[in-house]
């Protein structure tokens, strides 16, 4: 590594504010997921509230166009170091048990304490049930673990072909904005493909690899920003980005966010029901990348711009997010549950109030874990 390089420490500074931002948002956009999926009582509640369920969707919509992105994107940056300070067959140890032990443990235990705890509580979905008939074992948000497993095992094997030692060439130009344009097209172009075999995500929905339904037809934009994040690791692409180009391309997505919300509700008026959604969808589904690039490019300068010390609260949650990235769902559902029982059936009130506990106690949990040597090994 050349002397103009910037340090590990350094450089995982702001890289774990942003897991830390993007772990929350992804707890925040599950709400509405689990309510509905958990509890009749709650999926009623939330139906019955249209606009509370149409922001929750528009939420929803704009975060899933940068936040896995830009996570993919970081890991990819991580990599190439890492092989090159461990070797590539030390690395794929390490990762296959850094990933794999907490994918085990997560499908195992951690996914199977909500359907089990459905079992006693009235009119959840499968309340009563035989426990034979449960949906256990299911994969849910830790989709993006086996995904990651992979992608890093398509670099090792690449890494072991090339054999080539990993340095920084901080000369090489920072790619413009017309190679995010072609890449944005073509990925949306993809993205529409991916999206026609609903069919097929429906059933994945309702198998034990039920998060890949739910994320599966994102998979060449994941992949192309993972391996994206291990070239720009070789020139610090991401300690480079052009501010000025990052910002005006952040109001071209908010440009486009609010004329596909417009189009929306224009096509409500027109019909309303969720079928008038349906007629921008293909629009909206090939503009995500386009719109993500923007949002990630302002997230990537706004961290940098804002960095803080290793003491920072917000690093330290960035090191605890993988732990609550895991432990969330039961943690949401739990506080769902508990605030209706505690007879609060506002909405927004549940709603904002059990993502809040949410997200503190699964940064909390998770923190008080990695105090555990042997747990803090893992995550």
């Amino acid at each position: 590594m050349n002397s103009g390089a910037i340090s590990k420490k350094d450089r995982l500074v702001f890289l774990d504010q942003i897991k830390a931002i993007m772990i929350a948002l992804v707890i925040a956009t599950h709400t509405i997921l689990v309510g509905t999926l958990f509890s009749n009582d709650l999926k009623q509640i939330i139906e019955s509230a249209p606009n509370y369920e149409a922001i929750s969707f528009w939420f929803g919509w704009i975060c899933n166009t940068f936040y896995m992105n830009i996570l993919f994107l970081i890991s990819g940056y991580l990599v190439p170091n890492s092989v090159h300070k461990r070797g590539v067959a030390s690395y794929a140890r390490h990762r296959l048990l850094r990933l794999g032990i907490p994918l085990i443990i997560a499908i195992v235990l951690l996914n199977n304490i909500t359907p089990f705890a459905g079992m006693f509580i009235p009119n959840s979905t499968v309340f009563g049930q035989e426990f034979s008939n449960l949906p256990l074992n299911r994969i849910g948000p830790q989709w993006f673990i086996l995904v990651l497993i992979i992608f890093n095992a398509i670099y090792c094997c690449w890494a072991f072909i090339r054999r080539k030692e990993f340095t920084i060439d901080n000369t090489k130009p920072v790619p413009g904005w017309r190679s995010w344009l072609i890449s944005a097209s073509i990925l949306g172009v993809l993205e529409l493909m991916m999206g026609h075999f609903t069919g097929f995500w429906a059933d994945l929905k309702d198998s034990n690899l039920d998060g890949l339904g739910y994320q599966g037809m994102h998979i060449w934009t994941y992949g192309f920003l993972f391996f994206i994040g291990c070239k720009a690791a070789s020139h610090r692409w991401l300690e480079r980005i052009n501010k000025r180009l990052a910002l005006t391309w952040l109001r071209l997505s908010l440009v486009l966010t609010l004329a596909l919300l417009a189009s929306n509700y224009s096509a409500f008026l027109a019909a309303p029901n969720k079928v008038s959604l349906e007629l921008i969808t293909p629009l909206m589904t090939f503009l995500t990348p386009l719109i993500g690039w923007g949002f990630i490019a302002a997230i990537l300068t706004w961290s940098q711009a804002n960095e803080q010390l290793d003491s920072d609260w917000l690093t330290k949650a960035g090191n605890d997010s993988f732990g609550a990235y895991l432990i969330h769902i039961p943690l949401l559902a739990g506080a769902m549950v508990t605030f209706y029982l505690l007879g609060i059936k506002n909405i927004w009130v549940l709603g904002l109030g059990s993502t809040s506990i949410a997200i503190l106690l699964s940064f909390a949990a998770s923190h008080q874990l990695r105090k555990i040597q042997v747990i803090r090994q893992i995550i």
